[in-house]
């Protein structure tokens, strides 16, 4: 998953890809530096440190680093048109803070509500915020789901996107103890977008919003959605007809190289949805 993040081609793919994008921020030549800033680094060192424009990135590894920066800033997952300078934007399952920098990028005005239960996430996420002086952007220590309290969390201390509620989500992962929250708690106003990276629990987030009626505060939403995650069986469909019944529209991507057909597999699926008149 790493190596093409650190060869000549790879960077070359994704700086081409950044070069084509009329509304980069903080702008093509600043993504590019940072890209290529990557090209002779050592995967597996760590802590890693990037410029990005006026703005820092810090990562537990180098690693890390690239594989985010270029979910976040170079294919853009979480890019999302909202039509508004000032939205209200909940990043649930926040990681070290790259989508909340992202959003804050796009949308300076922004007021941002987000998650992360990882220890060593939360500190990156915190950094990022300070560092970089982002405004209105409250953090939260904290997972979601769909009951208060305390839930095992299992912590992958080499590639920290691989932390989970799910044991087998990462391979020598460290089980600790996080705060659990109701996501429907937290949302007493309408919510523009709702980005939804928890990892195999947006089952239970979805299932608290629907039971506390707070789904219909959310015009929007960025899920990534963890097909068969842990050896469960398919049921991304069920899955689909919550959003259904709840009068949402929406598309999917998902990325399968053809090795990967009628394999049954885990993979990563993006759902883009959104209420009918609301782009």
């Amino acid at each position: 998953m790493l190596s093409s993040l650190f060869n000549p081609l790879g960077a070359f793919r994704q700086c081409s890809r950044l070069l084509r994008m009329p509304d980069a921020r903080p702008g093509r030549t600043a993504l590019v530096r940072t890209r290529l800033s990557f090209c002779c680094r050592n995967p597996e060192v760590g802590p890693a440190r990037a410029r990005l424009g006026p703005f820092t990135l810090h990562a537990h590894t180098e690693g890390e680093l690239a594989y985010l920066f270029g979910e976040v800033f170079v294919r853009r997952e979480y890019y999302v048109d909202l039509r508004r300078p000032d939205p209200f934007i909940v990043d649930c399952g926040a990681n070290i803070g790259f989508a909340t920098l992202f959003f804050k990028l796009h949308y300076p005005a922004a007021r941002i509500l987000a998650f992360e239960p990882n220890p060593s996430c939360f500190k990156l996420l915190q950094c990022h915020i300070e560092e970089n002086q982002l405004r209105d952007v409250t953090a939260m220590q904290s997972a979601c789901g769909k009951d208060n309290g305390q839930i095992s969390f299992f912590v992958s201390r080499g590639f920290s996107p691989l932390s989970s509620i799910h044991g087998g989500r990462a391979e020598n992962a460290e089980e600790i103890k996080v705060k659990l929250v109701k996501l429907s708690d937290h949302l007493t106003e309408d919510v523009d977008l709702l980005k939804l990276d928890v990892e195999g629990a947006e089952w239970d987030v979805l299932a608290d919003l629907v039971e506390s009626g707070k789904l219909a505060r959310v015009r929007r939403m960025a899920i990534e959605y963890h097909h068969r995650i842990g050896g469960a069986k398919s049921e991304m469909g069920s899955f689909l007809k919550i959003l259904e019944d709840a009068g949402f529209n929406y598309d999917i991507e998902a990325n399968l190289h053809e090795e990967q057909r009628f394999a049954g597999l885990f993979q990563d699926v993006m759902i883009y949805a959104n209420r009918p008149g609301v782009k």
